[in-house]
């Protein structure tokens, strides 16, 4: 008799004993029975799951046979979680099991089959992120209600809407060049150099830019920093990795319960109804074409003050960390890789400024294959979602050669396939030339595949051209007009990264000496 049938056997006597005592035999005695079987049941269970059931041949800890991985086991409390699974690949392999219904999973072809191919909805891990009462495009798990919102919401981030936006973000832009220079004036050494917080006003240039395209103005971080809106999404982010890592918990000792903070809600309704009111005087921005939508043709295509909220709130939160990290990520390794910071101010420079222009136009520099390959290989090391995305399985399904049940969670450790030397030879090295077929090293191979910094499939970031494009604006007009030196213990400082939603550096700034070039 093999052990599945044994617990087909005790599920039936406990079925039969509970029949028994509804018929008025001994309550006692059929009790003892009843809480035996169900026990040896739950037990037989777990002990099938753990070695014999669909993922007993998929290696991990040993704990994992019986529970999901403690928090504390995989350093989440410590936001060093994705170095955590990356060790945990490096021994274990492309598929690890972190649960009894529960994989990570590091090859590129199944995760292309997970995010793409299958397309496996998110995870209930999102619904956390629904605290806040306003479903987005971000935190949504049905399929159909994301497809439908994503499809009402696209022509915000269409590549011809984005031509509107640039002049927005060119100011923005502007504005970090002017407080650079204000600061180098008001203390420099006797080379002229400044010593400046890039990590810190690069923050503000991306908060800055989300004011001046989803909500009609700029924040001014740039210029004094004190708007409330940085330290509420600091909070938010921080609250939403404690909410993720203790459901229960956050609901207790979270200011806010793990919902959204009343005064975010409150500006963001706010600058909503005041823009719906201004008939007459049309942004074209995000904002306003999320308002449009309210009242498109289609009553399908319609969305409500609640929605816009979302969205906008969304936008707020997870455009401008993403962003900002990457880009302070990208100047710290040009910095490290001192070759590639000289090659791409090169390349910067095959491009003329008009007389009175500071600002490159996107259309001039948004094919320099360099400043690509940069960006690129800047998010391939630094990957965004620094921990793992998770999705689940909607019916039994076949992964590869593995069989995995209904409701298994698969976790997607991009962090760690961007940084896989299956796929990247000496992966933990800036090296954009990477990105350029034509100077790759016969002796070498590098799976241009295996990147997923944007994720992928039909969840994959919406917002991926407008960010791409802040970032060229912002790293060609910084590297046109300023030179760079590294500072050796900010280096050094560097090195310690955490995550908790997004990846950064562990101390949230970072200097460095910077000039104005002399053109």
């Amino acid at each position: 008799m093999d052990f599945y049938t044994t617990l087909q056997q005790i599920q039936e006597t406990s079925q039969t004993a509970l029949a028994y005592l509804s018929q008025g035999g001994n309550a006692e005695k059929i009790g003892t029975i009843t809480a035996i079987s169900v026990a040896t049941y739950f037990v037989g269970n777990k002990l099938y799951d753990a070695f014999f059931g669909a993922l007993s041949n998929v290696p991990g800890p040993f704990i994992t046979r019986f529970m999901d991985i403690p928090l504390l086991l995989l350093d989440i409390p410590r936001g060093t979680s994705f170095k955590k699974l990356r060790d945990y690949h490096d021994v274990y392999g492309d598929i690890v099991r972190l649960g009894p219904k529960k994989i990570a999973i590091s090859n590129k072809d199944l995760m292309r089959q997970v995010l793409v191919t299958e397309d496996h909805p998110k995870s209930p891990f999102y619904e956390i992120f629904q605290a806040t009462g306003k479903l987005s495009v971000f935190s949504a798990t049905d399929k159909g209600w994301h497809k439908k919102r994503r499809r009402m919401i696209a022509p915000a981030f269409s590549i011809k809407y984005l031509n509107s936006l640039e002049p927005y973000v060119s100011k923005v832009a502007n504005s970090l060049i002017e407080k650079i220079d204000g600061d180098i004036a008001e203390k420099h050494d006797a080379d002229n150099f400044g010593q400046v917080d890039i990590w810190t006003l690069l923050k503000c240039y991306a908060l800055d830019v989300i004011g001046e395209t989803a909500f009609g103005s700029s924040f001014k971080m740039i210029e004094d920093n004190s708007h409330f809106i940085p330290q509420a999404i600091n909070d938010e982010l921080r609250d939403s990795a404690i909410s993720a890592m203790f459901p229960i918990l956050s609901k207790i000792f979270l200011k806010n319960g793990g919902r959204t903070n009343p005064k975010i809600t409150d500006f963001l309704t706010n600058v909503i109804e005041k823009r719906m009111e201004d008939i007459d005087n049309k942004r074209q921005d995000i904002l306003q074409s999320l308002i449009d939508a309210k009242d498109a043709e289609n009553e399908n295509d319609r969305l409500d003050t609640a929605a816009i909220m979302g969205e906008t709130g969304l936008f707020l939160v997870a455009g401008s960390e993403t962003t900002s990290n990457t880009l302070g990520f990208t100047i710290i390794s040009l910095l490290r890789e001192p070759h590639t910071l000289t090659r791409l101010v090169a390349e910067i420079d095959t491009v003329e400024l008009a007389p009175g222009q500071t600002i490159f136009e996107h259309d001039q520099i948004k094919h320099l294959p360099y400043l690509n390959a940069v960006l690129n290989e800047s998010m391939r090391i630094f990957t965004a979602a620094g921990g793992a995305i998770p999705r689940i399985t909607e019916r039994a399904t076949r992964l590869g050669d593995l069989e995995l049940e209904k409701d298994t969670v698969i976790m997607n450790t991009l962090y760690h396939i961007n940084t896989s030397s299956k796929y990247w030879p000496d992966p933990f090295k800036f090296k954009p030339e990477r990105w350029l077929p034509e100077e790759q090293d016969d002796n070498e191979f590098n799976d241009l595949d295996a990147f997923f910094a944007f994720s992928a499939g039909s969840r994959n970031c919406i917002g991926k051209n407008f960010a791409l494009m802040e970032m060229r604006l912002c790293l060609t007009a910084l590297l046109k007009q300023f030179e760079f030196v590294a500072i050796p213990s900010e280096m050094e400082d560097a090195l310690e990264l955490r995550t908790f939603i997004t990846l950064a550096v562990a101390k949230h700034t970072f200097d460095c000496k910077m000039r104005r070039r002399v053109l």
